[in-house]
């Protein structure tokens, strides 16, 4: 069977990225990595070139309609639909909420059927909706292949609000296995305060007296990297910049991509 067009080579797919998830075939991607609407009720625009045309608007507003009623109609019964009546009835039957969680809900579902045994799925969120994002990916994924909530942590200006600054994203990540998924085991230097060598005392054999032996060389300089990932915001003025105002730093996407994927490996941003 030949190769499916959206697969071969580095493919931008304009649309609806539910109707192409349904075009591909099952098991063909190796890492998903999302960045979706977050429910933020907000309305950003990107403006790209010299005269500052406007490209791409994203309206992160959502209400509930008789679409969003007839999508969670057309649900099958299972975990998705049971997490999905969770949520509506924590958040309010035709809430915003509930109406963004049922846009999502039939995608991630799609993310897991076209994703490899061996793949990995990180879904970027904030605090706006990344408790029910989190009981969406367990009723697809299943709670059991959960691997980390992690904590992308980052300084920019701050605002006078009565409550902590908010000064992180998450990431949910999860694999569609138990085993077998890739796992490239990212380091990061150890603390400043970590001894750099080995110390241990043992008795001179020739003259019985306690003596103390070092050892740097065996010592790593590294360890495990943590859930918690200090990474710089991308200021107005980085070369990174494009113009879009929720664009993430490569070093962010950098580390997703090393630790669960291969060269050659086939990568998904269903949300680019």
């Amino acid at each position: 069977m030949a190769e499916h067009r959206y697969l071969a080579g580095n493919a931008l797919v304009c649309g609806d990225n539910y109707a192409a998830l349904r075009e591909l075939p099952d098991e063909c991607v190796d890492l998903v990595y999302l960045d979706p609407p977050f429910n933020s009720n907000q309305f950003y625009v990107a403006a790209f070139g010299d005269k500052g045309m406007v490209a791409s608007q994203l309206r992160d507003i959502w209400r509930w309609t008789v679409e969003s009623q007839n999508a969670f109609d057309r649900l099958p019964r299972g975990q998705l639909r049971d997490s999905l009546r969770g949520i509506r009835l924590q958040a309010g039957e035709k809430s915003p909420m509930a109406a963004y969680a049922v846009f999502m809900g039939p995608r991630l579902a799609e993310l897991r059927r076209v994703l490899k045994p061996s793949g990995s799925i990180y879904l970027h969120c904030d605090p706006h909706a990344n408790a029910y994002l989190r009981v969406l990916m367990d009723g697809v994924f299943g709670e059991k292949q959960f691997r980390n909530e992690i904590a992308w942590s980052y300084r920019r200006w701050p605002g006078r609000a009565r409550h902590y600054q908010r000064m992180h994203d998450t990431l949910l990540f999860y694999t569609k296995s138990s085993g077998g998924y890739v796992w490239n085991w990212p380091m990061e230097p150890k603390a400043p305060s970590t001894p750099k060598v080995r110390r241990w005392n043992e008795r001179d054999p020739a003259t019985g007296r306690l003596i103390t032996r070092v050892d740097a060389a065996s010592v790593s300089t590294e360890t495990n990297m943590r859930d918690v990932w200090e990474i710089s915001w991308l200021q107005s003025n980085s070369k990174e910049r494009t113009g879009y105002p929720t664009q993430k730093p490569v070093a962010l996407l950098g580390r997703v991509i090393k630790a669960s994927s291969n060269p050659g490996d086939l990568v998904l941003d269903p949300f680019c």
